[in-house]
């Protein structure tokens, strides 16, 4: 038989596995990106109603994001050892119940809660589904496709993006009528009626499933190129990634979940400008995911570097902001840098060490990954409360995004250079 190289144009796999990565987009959308995306859009009604500072009205998705990286590992095993489906399924019920219990948050805290202590257990709820929603997808994802994995990740992310752009006014026109609690109360109601129900009937038991389960008809063999954990740990590559990505996490989230009280608040910006602005943004990631993903699929590691580098570029032109344009210039540029960043983790992964453990092994870079989208909002609102102003944050962020960038610059995606040389 004559040998064919595999042709990333050929999108065949993609057509063939539509209804699943709508699924996973659906869920991304609902149960990823709504709670990140609204987060931003209430403190300023928590600073005001409970009398607190920018970083304790921040820490929810510092604990957000914390409870998510310390629960990594144990959903990546679940992943591995019972698929992708019915992780996504149970995330799906911890953050519909989550957000319908916002509305048990008062001044006077209920039960053995304070109100911080009640306003930080919901934020660590939110972390847990949404952590279990984005590892089982990108391991559905990275299981179901070969050629065009980024291409196909990208275009189930992009739900995470069109989250951040009808987020803002959804969520405005929602407090303005109901209130802050109740508009929370009332995103929840398209996991359920929406995103659960579709992928419930649109990914069967066996799609996705772990290449280690042993089944009735499926014996596992370890592949003849697999990266044991052993070895995955001290390979050169999982140093310099579980360094760098913490360090790009913290510059993302810090600046994603400040620009809102740093443009309305301190540069003076009409809320309902910030909120276009947001929403633009959030359109132009959304590309971004997909156009990244075809990109990464193409120059891997080092085009994720360049990446790393345009959110370097976005931070430092949060300082010229005065209007509507230089907004522009800056959050279309963070869109941008923020569309790859969601998809590097997975693609990283797949291209170093292939498909074997990739629910273990994405589990840890998001482990990592998640301490720094933790540690970002809580920093930057630290230096605001401590100074007064963002501009030393912003300085450090660029620092950071730089050095990340150069480690990554130096991953060799060694299962990506295998599959590009190899005749089919």
């Amino acid at each position: 038989m004559p040998s064919t190289k595999i042709i990333p144009q050929d999108l065949s796999d993609i057509k063939e596995n539509w209804r699943v990565i709508l699924a996973a987009g659906l869920c991304l959308f609902f149960m990823f990106g709504i709670p990140t995306y609204m987060l931003p859009w209430i403190y300023r009604s928590v600073v005001v109603e409970f009398d607190w500072t920018r970083a304790q009205a921040s820490d929810a998705a510092s604990m957000k994001f914390l409870v998510g990286s310390l629960c990594a590992i144990l959903i990546g095993w679940a992943v591995d050892r019972f698929g992708p489906r019915i992780v996504t399924i149970i995330a799906c019920f911890i953050g519909g119940f989550t957000m319908l219990s916002f509305m048990l948050l008062d001044a006077d805290g209920i039960g053995i809660f304070s109100t911080r202590g009640l306003y930080l257990t919901l934020g660590g709820c939110l972390g847990l589904s949404s952590l279990g929603i984005m590892i089982s997808n990108k391991a559905l994802i990275g299981r179901m496709f070969e050629r065009n994995m980024g291409t196909a990740l990208g275009m189930a992310l992009v739900g995470t993006s069109l989250a951040g752009a009808v987020t803002p006014f959804l969520f405005g026109a929602l407090k303005d009528a109901y209130g802050w609690r109740e508009a929370i109360a009332l995103l929840s109601t398209g996991i359920w009626i929406i995103a659960l129900p579709f992928y419930f009937f649109s990914v069967k038991k066996d799609v996705g499933g772990s290449l280690e389960q042993k089944t009735e008809n499926f014996t596992p063999k370890v592949p003849d190129d697999a990266v044991s954990i052993h070895n995955f740990i001290r390979g050169r590559n999982f140093w310099l990634i579980i360094i760098g990505l913490p360090l790009i996490a913290m510059v993302d989230m810090g600046v994603a979940q400040h620009y809102v009280l740093y443009m309305s608040e301190d540069l003076g910006l009409d809320i309902n400008l910030v909120r276009t602005g947001a929403t633009i943004m959030a359109v132009i990631a959304a590309a971004a995911k997909v156009g990244f993903g075809r990109y990464y699929d193409k120059k891997s590691t080092k085009g994720i570097a360049l990446t790393y580098i345009l959110l370097g570029i976005a931070v430092l032109l949060l300082f010229p902001v005065e209007g509507f344009l230089t907004m522009m210039l800056c959050l279309g540029i963070k869109g941008t840098a923020h569309g790859g960043l969601v998809v590097d983790v997975p693609v990283a992964t797949k291209h170093c060490y292939g498909p074997w453990g990739i629910g273990k092994k994405i589990s840890i870079f998001t482990m990592v990954y998640g301490f720094g989208l933790s540690g970002g909002p809580r920093f930057m609102g630290m230096i605001y409360d401590k100074y007064g102003s963002y501009a030393y944050g912003f300085i450090t962020f660029a620092i950071i995004a730089v050095i990340a960038a150069m480690l990554m610059y130096m991953v060799k995606p060694d299962y990506w250079l295998k599959m590009k040389s190899i005749d089919f």
